[in-house]
């Protein structure tokens, strides 16, 4: 993880996203692709869901947005209230062991395989009190061979969580930097739900 931390620049995946109502006991499935870039001061990234419906999502610096192409509507969250956001966008992909030490608390779970890969499975305690109100735990499990997280698990209170599976993984793709993002087209509906 050390060693991919000092060379990492970018990276794309295939991605399949679990969030898990606990109360009903309900998971909602997405799939797509996902491209980030990070450098020390920034994260750049963009999901493209497929499945189930159409849906891109894009944070750059402290703006994210949603584009619904159905709707033809984007909508605009501003994250400058939320401090640090990027460490936890990119968890895991270009941070060092000791740049995690410095956010959270860990401990190794053990080995276990993720989709043929043999991992290392780490939970993560956040240091930071307005992370942890909201994830009290997150779990990765990491490639022992690759170093980045193949898994990634945010417990939320009330037994809720959000998994993201990452597979076709390439470190330090040849993309331009238009694909990190959101590129909706002209005559586009912008709404901001915070307001």
């Amino acid at each position: 993880m050390d060693q991919n931390a000092v060379t990492f620049k970018s990276m794309s995946a295939k991605v399949r996203r679990v969030a898990h109502t606990a109360v009903i006991n309900e998971d909602d499935v997405s799939e797509g692709t996902m491209r980030m870039k990070r450098n020390k001061r920034d994260v750049q990234f963009v999901t493209e869901f497929t499945v189930p419906d159409l849906s891109s999502v894009a944070v750059s610096g402290s703006k994210a947005e949603r584009y619904f192409p159905k709707l033809n509507v984007v909508e605009e969250y501003d994250l400058g209230k939320i401090r640090g956001i990027e460490k936890y966008l990119a968890l895991g992909f270009g941070a060092s062991g000791k740049e995690l030490k410095e956010d959270y608390g860990i401990r190794a779970l053990g080995e276990e395989t993720v989709n043929g890969d043999k991992t290392l499975r780490v939970e993560l305690i956040p240091k930071a009190p307005q992370v942890l109100q909201n994830f009290p735990k997150i779990e990765l499990w990491i490639s022992e061979e690759k170093g980045y997280p193949l898994q990634e698990k945010f417990h939320q209170t009330g037994g809720d969580y959000q998994s993201v599976t990452f597979t076709d993984v390439v470190i330090n793709p040849s993309l331009p930097d238009s694909v990190y993002k959101l590129n909706p087209p002209k005559g586009v509906k912008r709404e901001t739900p915070q307001k």
